[in-house]
């Protein structure tokens, strides 16, 4: 029988669901023990795709945990869905974990992340992802290692072997994050992978269906630039003042010049933002 569950109550009107998300690497009991405790209806599991430019032994091991998981989670009454992600870089980490989070919020549910069934870059990233969407990340802690004498071990429990389950969720702090519009802004960026100039920038929001860019520039230049008119200057202005000053200022974005015209990049720390957005939920494996 299940013991009370500690984290937080269901929605009342009963429809939500509890999902938890669990990227993993070499473990087992860090994956499956929670749910000794823990009501849920359904888990992602999050592994490496299974066509990773990675060693075969390794691909093969992975597969055996992944595998071994999806039993377990199936036993306990969750069912299993899974993500890909490539593991080793913590971008993409942020980016499926983050569009996981926000697809799930978005349906009413609840998430919960185990941030400690996956390897230590891992394990950071999914808990940034946790406190800038305001979910729970929690900690299972292991009784014991598979090594030494109980090595022989490791094939059915994972590298830790849990046996009391004691879990214990992570205190959340807020992250704060650039409005929507900047976020949506950077996310381009980061899509791109290359600059934006001012008439990039306007027809994106344009695009959008952003308020004050209902109306572009018609007359362009020799060098595909919009030439300067009331209407240019307006909404260089406005670009600057509700987007590209914030995020200059925060780092998220720098700015390269020639002559009077300029290109808007994306900094590391603006792909970071752009990734924990969870606004790639399309582009999710």
């Amino acid at each position: 029988m299940k013991t009370s569950d500690p984290i937080r109550p269901a929605r009342a009107d009963g429809l939500n669901e509890r999902v938890h998300l669990i990227p993993l690497g070499h473990e087992i009991d860090r994956a499956v023990k929670p749910f000794n405790t823990y009501r849920a209806e359904r888990a992602y599991v999050i592994v490496v795709p299974d066509n990773a430019d990675l060693d075969e032994q390794m691909l093969e091991k992975q597969r055996h945990y992944m595998k071994k998981v999806c039993e377990g989670l199936l036993a306990a009454g969750v069912r299993p869905e899974v993500a890909y992600c490539n593991m080793f870089d913590i971008l993409d980490v942020l980016q499926v974990v983050s569009s996981l989070i926000v697809k799930e919020k978005r349906q009413g549910n609840d998430i919960l992340i185990n941030m400690s069934a996956c390897g230590r870059m891992t394990s950071v990233a999914v808990t940034m992802a946790a406190m800038v969407h305001g979910v729970t990340a929690y900690y299972v802690h292991a009784d014991r290692y598979a090594t030494g004498d109980d090595a022989a071990l490791e094939a059915d429990h994972g590298l830790s072997i849990v046996e009391t389950g004691r879990v214990e969720p992570l205190y959340n702090f807020s992250i704060m994050m650039p409005d929507a519009e900047c976020q949506l802004l950077l996310c381009e960026l980061c899509r791109r992978g290359q600059g934006m100039t001012s008439k990039d920038l306007f027809t994106f929001f344009h695009k959008k269906g952003i308020e004050g860019y209902k109306f572009l520039p018609e007359k362009e230049d020799k060098s595909g630039g919009y030439v300067s008119s009331s209407l240019n200057r307006e909404l260089l202005n406005r670009t600057n003042r509700k987007y590209l000053h914030k995020l200059e200022a925060a780092g998220y974005i720098t700015r390269i010049w020639s002559g009077r015209r300029f290109s808007v990049h994306i900094t590391d720390a603006g792909r970071y933002i752009a990734c924990v957005s969870g606004l790639f939920e399309d582009d999710i494996r």
